[in-house]
């Protein structure tokens, strides 16, 4: 059956929590705390996500993918949060996330797709994520969506302990890809 990609309600908090979870759990062992991933409760993020669901804020666009009625993954995406001067020009994904058992299909691809293309609707030019430093498999999805690093560097604080993140980004809708113009030319035959 192949998966739907749809916006999300108030009736999914709990599945997305339970989709939160599983994946942090999954996906950030070794990469931040054990104490503060076994720490974390089905029940807050539950609550937290109905909140949020219910504000229906504006600037934040929730979509999840559903594979046989059940909630297996999301994308949450909006403005650029950090730096205000972006405002109207750069989006941010803030959250990407798949049941471990969904990772390989495509799927986390066909919502950074949904994500990008609707940001790139809206006027953005650019759009950034940012992903824990040492997480090596979300860099490597990332760059391979076309995302790369800018520069950008923070701090921030799991528990009792601050891990580096790294930010992405990647034009939407840019008027010359340089990259893909230097493979074309690299593969056409060198007059002699």
């Amino acid at each position: 059956m192949d998966a739907l990609l749809r916006s999300a309600h108030r009736g999914d908090a709990d599945e997305l929590a339970r989709v939160h979870l599983a994946s942090w759990r999954w996906a950030y062992r070794g990469l931040l705390p054990d104490a503060y991933l076994d720490r974390l409760r089905h029940d807050e993020l539950a609550a937290r996500w109905w909140r949020r669901l219910a504000a229906h804020e504006v600037e934040e666009s929730i979509f999840v993918v559903e594979e046989e009625g059940r909630v297996g993954g999301f994308v949450s995406y909006g403005p650029l949060r950090d730096d205000p001067s972006w405002m109207g020009y750069a989006g941010e994904v803030s959250m990407i996330y798949l049941e471990p058992q969904l990772t390989g299909r495509g799927l986390g691809a066909r919502l950074m797709t949904l994500a990008t293309a609707d940001l790139a609707r809206h006027r953005c030019r650019w759009v950034a994520v940012w992903v824990l430093a040492k997480n090596r498999a979300a860099r490597a999805f990332y760059e391979r969506l076309g995302f790369r690093l800018d520069g950008a560097r923070r701090w921030d604080p799991f528990g009792d302990r601050s891990v580096p993140v790294v930010r992405y980004a990647k034009a939407l809708n840019p008027v010359f890809d340089f990259a893909s113009f230097r493979r074309t030319r690299s593969r056409e035959p060198r007059p002699e």
